[in-house]
């Protein structure tokens, strides 16, 4: 949801559920925190090589492939 629009993002949160003019101004701080945090987290992440196979992960937690 793009909520860089303030008559859009107003228009779909009060579609949702009623809500004041502080609560919006809450979930738009909210919602650019969740999007700074989701970025960061994003950069963190290293890029895999290739696809993973996940048949060859193991089905617990001592390695024991149960398939």
């Amino acid at each position: 949801m793009d909520f860089t629009n303030d008559e859009k993002f107003v228009e779909k949160v009060r579609s949702i559920a009623p809500a004041t003019k502080q609560d919006i101004e809450q979930l738009k701080e909210l919602l650019k925190g969740l999007s700074i945090s989701t970025e960061l987290m994003e950069s963190l992440i290293q890029p895999f090589g290739s696809e993973i196979d996940f048949s060859k992960m193991s089905s617990n937690v001592d390695g024991e492939n149960n398939g």
